[in-house]
Order: C-alpha cells, then structure tokens, then sequence
C-alpha cells in the first residue's frame, strides 16, 4: 500500500484511510489560511488606500490623484516619529498616538492642496493630469528630506509577538492592522449611512442630486473639504500601518496609486462593502502568484480588473450614476 510522507511531527499515514483523508483536509485548511493570513496586511492596505480615492470620487465627483502622494508622506513621517519617540520600547498607545498625528497631517495636507490648487480645476482630465504632476512634488520633498534610501520602523511589527492560528504561525501586527482598517471602515459606514451629516454627504454624491441638496441648505464647499480631509486621513494612515511591514520607500507611491484605482473598477465607486471584498480578491490573489507564480504576481490585479469589467461594467458592488 502506498504510503503518504507526512509533515513534520506527523507520522507517515497510509494513503485510502479515513485519517490520511482528514490529514489532506487539515493540510488543505492550514495552506489555505496560510494565504489568507498573509494577505491581511495587503488586503488592509489596500481597503483604506482605495476607500481614499474613491470617497472623493464618489462624494465630489473629482478624480484626485493626491492621496498617492500622502500616502508616501504618511509612511515615512510614521517611520522617522516611530523612530524618534518610541524607539524599541514600543507599546502600542504612543503608536496609535503616532497614527493620529499622521492622519491629522494627512487631513491638513489634503485640504491644504483642495483650497489652494484643486479647486480650480474644472475638469476630470485637468484633475488628473494635474494631480499626477503634483505627486512629483511629493516625491521631491520625501527626496530632499529623507533621500532615496528607505526608512524602516519594524517595532510595532517585531514587538507586537506572534500567534499559532490553524497550524500557521502568523504575527499579531497583521490582526492590529486588519483590524484597524475595518473599525475605519464600520466608522466611515456608521457615519455615511447613521448621521445627519452623513445624509449630506450622500445627498451631493454621485448618485444624489446637487442641486436639490444645494436648494435645501446643503454647502458644497464644506462637504467637498471634509471629503478631502477624509481622504487625506485614510491614506496617511494606510501608509503609517504599512511601514513597520514593508518600510517607507522612495516610489511606493506608484504601486498604491494602481492597486487603489484597480480595486475601485472591481469594486465599484462608492461601495464599502466592494472596497473591502475586492482587497480580499486581490490581495489573497496575489499572496497565491507570489508563492505558486511569481511570474504573474504584478499581473493578476490588472487580469482580475480585466475580467470584471467584462462581466460587471460597473464593479462587483457597483452602478450606474445618473451625472
């Protein structure tokens, strides 16, 4: 009878018995909760990045391209405070302290470039062109200020320990992080969908109607700045979680600028709930090509992307607008 080579501290089990049969199925569930693990990190990062463009999309009807660049400003600000006032006596109160400075500062920069620059811009194709320019700018000052060399905070990632979950061993940072961008998330919802302000912020979105929300009080200009801190928030803050993982590098700023706009086309402008499902797709696709096919790693968002829009023009969760 064949005999199966079992896993380490497993016994070798002969194969066509109901324990070889529940051993396969462990094995199973441990790989598959292996890939689901490892992508928690990902997948949070890319809920609050896309969330970051698609709350201006969907509440101000602007394509702004800003969030990218603080995002790059959010990580390496996190690193350089990381490092400068807690050092390797992390605990987690004076991070969370950090995380709220940076996502201030990312509000203070973004309402900063919506008064002073954005606003003036009249159509989506001056947005984007110009707001693609201006990450230029983000990433001269990141140059001048830090250089091109990448800086690193891994404390929170290191001292935070570790966890056995089904066989994995899986580092407690990853829950904090994944953890943290779903209170952002069930917070942004509670707010949309469970406040008078919330009502607002619907009634001028894409599927509102503006000019009946204006007819009734509503000002545009405040909404549209409050969107914009929103958005500055949540990008800092996806940068400033990330950075004890992956570090704060010269030109990251590129990569979450895909990985948000894709997870918008597969999960529709506006839907939370897609924004989150689509991070889970992607980031757990991606966790896979790395391992099986490394080859196809960078491609997969653009294939998942690709697919959706042929079975679903508007995102999984997504709809037609009437502007």
């Amino acid at each position: 009878m064949p005999v199966s080579i079992g896993a380490d501290n497993y016994p070798a089990i002969p194969e066509d018995t109901p324990e070889h049969h529940i051993f396969e199925r462990q094995q199973m569930l441990s790989t598959l909760s292996s890939y689901i693990f490892n992508a928690l990190p990902m997948v949070s990062y890319i809920i609050m990045l896309s969330f970051s463009l698609n709350f201006i999309l969907y509440i101000s009807g602007r394509v702004s391209l800003t969030f990218a660049g603080i995002y790059l400003v959010g990580a390496y600000v996190t690193a350089s405070l990381g490092t400068y006032f807690i050092g390797s006596n992390f605990s987690i109160p004076p991070f969370l302290a950090v995380l709220l400075v940076v996502s201030l500062l990312g509000a203070a920069i973004s309402i900063t470039v919506y008064v002073t620059f954005e606003r003036f811009l009249k159509t989506d194709v001056h947005r984007m062109i110009a707001t693609s320019s201006l990450l230029l700018v983000f990433s001269g000052i990141i140059k001048l200020k830090w250089g091109t060399t990448p800086v690193t905070y891994s404390a929170p990632f290191l001292k935070m320990g570790i966890s056995q979950v089904l066989g994995n061993i899986v580092p407690n940072y990853y829950f904090f992080m994944f953890g943290f961008s779903l209170v952002l998330m069930v917070a942004l919802a509670f707010f949309l969908y469970r406040t008078s302000w919330g009502l607002r912020f619907r009634a001028t979105s894409l599927d509102g109607d503006r000019t009946m929300a204006q007819a009734c009080g509503v000002n545009q200009n405040i909404v549209t700045a409050i969107t914009f801190a929103i958005s500055g928030m949540l990008a800092a803050m996806a940068g400033g979680l990330y950075a004890p993982i992956a570090g704060a590098s010269y030109g990251i700023e590129g990569n979450a600028l895909l990985l948000a706009a894709l997870t918008i086309i597969v999960g529709g402008v506006g839907s939370i709930g897609g924004a989150v499902l689509t991070a889970f797709i992607i980031g757990i696709a991606r966790v896979i090509t790395a391992v099986e096919m490394p080859l196809f790693e960078l491609a997969i968002p653009f294939i998942i992307a690709s697919v959706t829009l042929v079975i679903w023009p508007f995102g999984i969760w997504g709809k037609e607008f009437k502007h």
